[in-house]
């Protein structure tokens, strides 16, 4: 299962992107329990993480693009030198126990033009750090170390908040920043770096080559149902858990066993390799659909949770699937901007469904928001299938190795 950390490249980038992914998950929690306990408004914490948010949504593409120019290794570097300076800052002035809105609002701005470059980079990356038989193991461990630092990290922020202080969390994650910075830095992988056409001309290609790939851009059209579907599960699925299955305990009961689920589905990732990767991934992802259709039934929290944890479980071998996919059947010149636009999926759809599901729960009910939401999920998932491009997609296997004869003497030999 962990072949791929025998090579020294990936075992550099793994090492570090570990590191820094639980300093990322850590930060959020921090930074929200600062807000709040500073200016105690919910508008003031908006402005600081849409702050993060827009830049990322819009230079996301632009990432891709620099990614697929220079080694990524490089964009990835200075990406995270720009956000070990944010935290550092930031970490700096909570310790000095002033706040300025502005401050943070302009430094999670630049945080998040950082992360639009480093994005398209990292998934670009994997492919050159191990061998293409060890591919899907790889995003595997990725996978798993993201996921487990997103359930260790809250606890830690938390911690650190109630005991050091909120600037001890951040100094923290600048310090998981520096040991990437330094990983990165000691990386030695070969770059085939896009042709120098123009900026406009090298995002067109992008376009361009995603379109040539039906069984691409159809997913992403699914991947787009998905994230909508998440943002109506991650706003109504709260309230229906206070108001109908127990409080707020029952809501953390249910996020913890999609957590759970999530680290489970990155270990079984590491071991099953589908022949058919596009098939098992929607179909993986069409598991989402229950703990909506639960959750709209107002099934008791423990069922729910057991729900959400195939699902998010399901989600994450979809992303190595997926990921491994993407990374065999695209080509490496133009891989970065192609996953941008994956991206770019992902980040602009799921706050225009955190924005319409309020609404839409209050228009035609709770319950019948999250039905529909259930059927629509499923049924993308599954219409998809109707494409043969995507049915069709395999990921190249290993070669079996073969077995060495074992000599026989001879009748000479005696």
């Amino acid at each position: 299962m962990f072949t791929p950390l025998a090579d020294r490249r990936f075992r550099l980038l793994w090492a570090g992107q570990t590191l820094s992914g639980l300093g990322d998950a850590i930060t959020p929690v921090a930074l929200a329990l600062a807000v709040i306990q500073a200016t105690g408004s919910a508008t003031d914490l908006g402005a600081v993480l849409a702050a993060a948010a827009v830049p990322r949504l819009l230079l996301v593409l632009a990432g891709g693009v620099w990614a697929d120019r220079l080694p990524r290794h490089l964009v990835m570097l200075t990406a995270d030198v720009v956000n070990l300076f944010v935290q550092v800052t930031i970490g700096l002035e909570l310790l000095a126990g002033v706040v300025h809105l502005g401050h943070l609002i302009a430094l999670s701005a630049l945080s998040g033009a950082a992360s639009a470059f480093f994005m398209p980079a990292a998934d670009g990356l994997i492919p050159v750090t191990v061998e293409e038989d060890r591919l899907q193991q790889a995003n595997a461990l990725t996978q798993f170390s993201r996921q487990a630092g997103r359930v260790l990290g809250p606890m830690i922020a938390t911690t650190l908040v109630i005991t050091a202080g909120a600037g001890w969390a951040f100094l923290l994650d600048a310090a998981t920043f520096a040991v990437s910075v330094g990983t990165l830095a000691l990386l030695r992988v070969r770059h085939e770096g896009a042709p120098r056409e123009g900026f406009w001309t090298e995002l067109a290609g992008g376009w361009t080559e995603m379109r040539r790939h039906r069984w691409y851009w159809t997913n992403l059209i699914v991947h787009s149902v998905w994230n909508l579907a998440s943002s109506c599960y991650l706003t109504l699925g709260p309230l229906v858990a206070v108001r109908s299955l127990g409080g707020q305990v029952a809501w953390g009961v249910i996020t913890q066993g999609g957590a759970l689920g999530a680290v489970v589905g990155a270990v079984i990732a590491l071991r099953v390799r589908p022949r058919r990767p596009l098939t098992a991934c929607n179909l993986l992802l069409a598991v989402f659909g229950l703990p909506l259709a639960l959750l709209a039934a107002r099934a008791p929290a423990p069922l729910v949770a057991v729900a959400a944890g195939l699902a998010f479980g399901g989600l994450t071998f979809m992303n190595s699937l997926w990921l491994t996919a993407v990374q065999q059947h695209i080509p490496a010149r133009a891989l970065s901007r192609v996953m941008a636009y994956d991206w770019l999926t992902s980040l602009g759809l799921t706050p225009l469904g955190l924005a319409v599901a309020g609404p839409l729960g209050v228009a035609v009910g709770t319950s019948t928001a999250l039905a529909g939401t259930a059927a629509l999920v499923v049924a993308a998932c599954l219409l998809v299938l109707a494409v043969p491009d995507v049915r069709r997609l395999t990921l190249r296997l290993p070669a079996p190795v073969a077995e060495e004869p074992v000599p026989t003497a001879s009748a000479a030999e005696g």
